[in-house]
């Protein structure tokens, strides 16, 4: 899912296997990653990038787009998060090429 840093979704892609409130799940994914880049900078830092939260049965990773965008997957234990990671970057690439 693609969303704006307000939590308005762009875009998603499904397989359609488990229904997901996808507005609410944006939403809270902005205001997840928002808290996350105040955070950042109590440390010390100047963003974290990426946000990647371990379920039992479904994961979820956050990764920033741009200044603008987060790109987000929820994804079973069956996919590994080094593969994960290889392709989120992929995409963010090809993305940062459309969307700047």
């Amino acid at each position: 899912m693609l969303i704006d840093m307000a939590g308005n979704v762009i875009v998603t892609v499904d397989n359609g296997v488990k229904k997901r409130d996808m507005y609410s799940l944006a939403a809270l994914a902005a205001a997840n990653f928002g808290a996350m880049c105040s955070m950042a900078k109590i440390v010390g830092e100047d963003e974290f990038s990426l946000l990647f939260h371990k379920g039992q049965k479904e994961n979820i990773y956050f990764s920033r787009v741009n200044d603008e965008f987060l790109l987000i997957n929820i994804f079973n234990n069956d996919v590994t998060l080094g593969f994960l990671r290889l392709k989120m970057a992929q995409v963010i690439e090809e993305l940062s090429s459309v969307l700047d």
